[in-house]
């Protein structure tokens, strides 16, 4: 039963924003739950300031307001909102990035996601990232994150490194989740999903595509090493060994260089969307190339879905 009563406020929508909205996995993931659950939820806003994101988002989803620069407006003037999700940019924490230093201006970035917190005070937030964030320089960036949004004094603070291929997608993508609560809407302590049965990697083949890609003469090496069994492989590793990878993919990145062994071709759009966790029926308003970096840089639908049933168990509205 939906106890739409204990959040005591007007709305019968659960109103979401994000920022760094991406190809929007919150939105697919709160759009699943809502189906499951009889729910409603009105999508408030959306920031992006990558022209293809925001093309992308104006085919498929419809944000009252998008935000082209986040930077850009008075988060005063933003509207109320109960869920607020953020993939906040992980290139200054992430291990290929060279420039981990406090003057990239996109650490700042951050910043404006804590007022958006403070001055919306959403019900739930949750804002992810690479996991290196926890241990970069010593955990300092991580360890300051975590005190300003505890500043807020209005928040249970949760944390946990997740993979993907624990919640059902057979990909390894580990991320960084951060999870407020409002303490005035938290009644239960907060548990974190169980870990999911992995799906069978096989079922995630585009069966019906039968191109052939040549395989590049600095690949041939690579190709000699590849499992029997493998199925989807990162051909940006040319030393790699692929473990398991009959088991799950690599982690999917900005970089299109997944392969789909048993098809003898390049992972296609299909397949990069099913191993995010997408429906494959979006509208894809953008060329190939760039929404497989959109979709590299997605958060997984599933974790996200997984995420938010927990918050919403723990403010007794599932």
């Amino acid at each position: 039963m939906i106890k739409y009563n204990i959040l005591d406020r007007k709305y019968a929508s659960l109103r979401i924003g994000t920022d760094c909205s991406g190809i929007e996995a919150p939105i697919e993931a709160l759009k699943k739950i809502c189906i499951s659950y009889n729910l409603k939820y009105k999508h408030i806003f959306s920031s992006e300031i990558d022209k293809y994101a925001i093309k992308y988002i104006k085919a498929n989803h419809n944000p009252e307001i998008l935000y082209e620069d986040m930077k850009e407006r008075d988060v005063k003037t933003i509207p109320d909102i109960d869920i607020y999700i953020s993939g906040f940019p992980c290139q200054p924490f992430s291990r290929a990035n060279k420039f981990k230093t406090k003057i990239d201006p996109r650490l700042n970035l951050f910043e404006y996601c804590v007022d958006v917190i403070k001055n919306k005070n959403p019900i739930i937030f949750i804002l992810e990232n690479v996991k290196t964030l926890v241990t970069l320089d010593n955990g300092s960036y991580f360890n300051e994150i975590l005190r300003k949004l505890n500043n807020i004094n209005q928040y249970n603070i949760h944390w946990k490194v997740i993979n993907s291929k624990d919640y059902g997608i057979p990909q390894c993508r580990e991320r960084l989740y951060i999870i407020g609560i409002n303490k005035n809407f938290s009644k239960y302590e907060f548990i974190f999903p169980k870990v999911k049965p992995i799906k069978n990697i096989n079922t995630f083949i585009d069966t019906n595509d039968n191109s052939i890609n040549e395989i590049k003469e600095n690949n041939k090496e690579l190709f000699q090493n590849i499992p029997k069994d493998a199925v989807f492989i990162d051909v940006g590793f040319r030393k790699a060994r692929f473990p398991n990878s009959n088991k799950w993919a690599p982690c999917i990145t900005a970089q299109p260089n997944m392969w789909c062994v048993p098809k003898n071709r390049k992972a296609n759009i299909k397949e990069y969307l099913m191993l995010q966790g997408f429906p494959i029926d979006v509208i894809q308003s953008i060329s190939d190339h760039q929404f497989k970096i959109k979709i590299g840089n997605s958060m997984t639908v599933d974790v996200i879905e997984e995420l938010l049933l927990s918050c919403f168990k723990n403010i007794n509205l599932i």
